[in-house]
């Protein structure tokens, strides 16, 4: 809670309240901790650049979170553009055993359905599954209803379903 009068987006504090919060997010979505650091940075500068456009509606916390995943699924998508290292970056001191390369495999392969994907349908997917977030709760950050969060799931779920086995994808020409 903010003292009256207080700027509610008083960017100091919420860096030494949230920035642990909003490091972790980017940590989870990158999977680089350079990555990671920068793009923490790059949330705070876009919430003091675009910080008129925070209308109180939600709590700081939650306008931060919206932030970071936008953030992190546009590096994602910029990396796949543009890539410069094609080598993924495994957690320090972790030995390439079967479970790293399996977990390795599955979120290579997640990217590249979501890839298909509009972005919004990206974002619901990603909040709801990786953030464990309810339709109703994915909508109000997104500003759709619950409805709709379940619609675009429900119509990704089904081009799963309709896809070809990812192996075939990798025997043919």
């Amino acid at each position: 809670m903010t003292r009256p009068g207080a700027d509610p987006l008083d960017i100091t504090a919420l860096y030494c309240r949230y920035g642990d919060l909003v490091l972790g997010r980017c940590r989870t979505l990158l999977r680089n901790e350079a990555d990671a650091q920068d793009a923490v940075q790059e949330v705070f500068l876009k919430l003091h650049r675009y910080r008129d456009s925070f209308r109180g509606e939600s709590s700081p916390s939650t306008f931060l979170f919206k932030i970071a995943t936008t953030t992190c699924l546009n590096r994602i998508r910029t990396r796949k553009r543009r890539p410069e290292d094609p080598v993924e970056e495994l957690p320090p001191a972790v030995e390439a055993t079967d479970s790293v390369l399996d977990r390795l495999a599955v979120r290579d392969l997640v990217e590249r359905l979501l890839a298909k994907q509009d972005e919004r349908t990206q974002d619901c997917v990603v909040y709801h599954y990786v953030d464990g977030m309810t339709h109703d709760e994915v909508g109000d950050i997104l500003g759709i209803s619950g409805a709709a969060v379940r619609k675009r799931i429900s119509t990704f779920r089904a081009s799963l379903r309709d896809a070809p086995p990812p192996w075939l994808a990798e025997i043919e020409p």
